[in-house]
């Protein structure tokens, strides 16, 4: 449980950082250092999903009998969970892997980045907001 908490903060709180200290600098005109940012924090995001959705995994399995989950309630907090959380890594992958280099080519030829900096805002935004459902969900299930 404690490396599925470790790789969650990892991940929600690297993009917090981005969304809410990065991001804003990057419209003042340091979309450069946001961009350089981006890139080289996509490995360690991405290792923290990977360690997030295995860890997961595993923890449903402790979770006992499916028939105990099912009548607790949980069963059907994991399934809106699992949704959520594939939607959020979703998003994060056209975030890291399309919006991130597109904003990086702008920026190499010399073009505006405004479009795809608020792009990624509001992706990061809207995964920051599944991800305080998510924490919500896996609350409930550990309460179940």
């Amino acid at each position: 449980m404690w490396l599925h908490v470790l790789g969650v903060v990892a991940w929600v709180g690297g993009l917090a950082y981005q969304t809410h200290v990065l991001g804003p600098a990057a419209r003042r005109g340091g979309a450069g250092v946001f961009a350089e940012a981006a890139r080289r924090g996509r490995p360690t995001a991405w290792t923290a999903i990977a360690v997030v959705a295995l860890t997961g995994f595993y923890n449903v399995t402790r979770l006992g009998p499916l028939e105990r989950v099912m009548e607790s309630g949980a069963g059907l907090l994991l399934a809106g969970k699992f949704v959520l959380v594939l939607a959020a890594v979703t998003l994060a992958a056209q975030r890291d892997f399309a919006l991130v280099p597109r904003l990086g080519r702008a920026l190499a030829e010399g073009q505006d980045p405004a479009h795809a900096l608020r792009r990624i805002a509001w992706l990061d935004r809207l995964v920051l907001l599944f991800a305080v459902a998510i924490v919500y969900l896996g609350v409930a299930v550990s309460r179940a």
